[in-house]
């Protein structure tokens, strides 16, 4: 009866570890419109981790199946832009700030549709963190103009609210 007790907690634990399952998406970017009114983003990697893809896509509410706003996963974009590969010889980066429709020229994106805030649109974000051959978790954010042209001074958009620089730092301190 032991034996089989084992044999079962066995199969059990070797099922979930053959199991697929989607890596986490943590809040671990941030969005705000510049002084020039420039949408700005923060990319933040956990610790010493580094990215290695990146890519913004938007749609409209009756772009989605259900006509409202979610995850873009499986739907197509007609504007934005991406990378399965970062750096100039393909290297993952760390944290880095940029203005959203102008990623670095050394993260070879591929741009379209136009490449600027428009209103009526959600905006998402997502950054990868490969864990050996499969993904470890993915940075993601999602924002509206309206959510950026409605933060005060000192606030970026993160985790689908405004919140100071400082609180989205202990945010990703939080998530890492």
């Amino acid at each position: 009866m032991k034996r089989v007790g084992v044999t079962a907690v066995g199969v059990t634990a070797g099922v979930g570890l053959l199991s697929a399952c989607s890596p986490a998406q943590l809040p671990l970017a941030a969005a705000w419109l510049d002084t020039d009114g420039r949408p700005v983003a923060l990319v933040r990697p956990c610790g010493h981790d580094r990215a290695g893809s990146i890519h913004l896509s938007s749609w409209t509410a009756d772009e989605t199946a259900d006509g409202a706003s979610g995850t873009p996963e499986g739907q197509g974009s007609d504007t934005g832009w991406g990378t399965p590969l970062v750096g100039p010889h393909g290297e993952p980066f760390g944290t880095t700030t940029f203005p959203l429709f102008e990623p670095p020229r050394s993260w070879r994106t591929e741009a379209v549709g136009p490449q600027a805030l428009a209103p009526g649109r959600t905006y998402y974000l997502k950054f990868t963190v490969p864990g050996g051959a499969v993904v470890h978790y993915s940075g993601v954010l999602d924002f509206t103009a309206k959510d950026l042209t409605s933060l005060h001074s000192g606030q970026v958009w993160a985790d689908g609210r405004a919140m100071s620089r400082d609180d989205f730092d202990d945010l990703v301190d939080d998530k890492c």
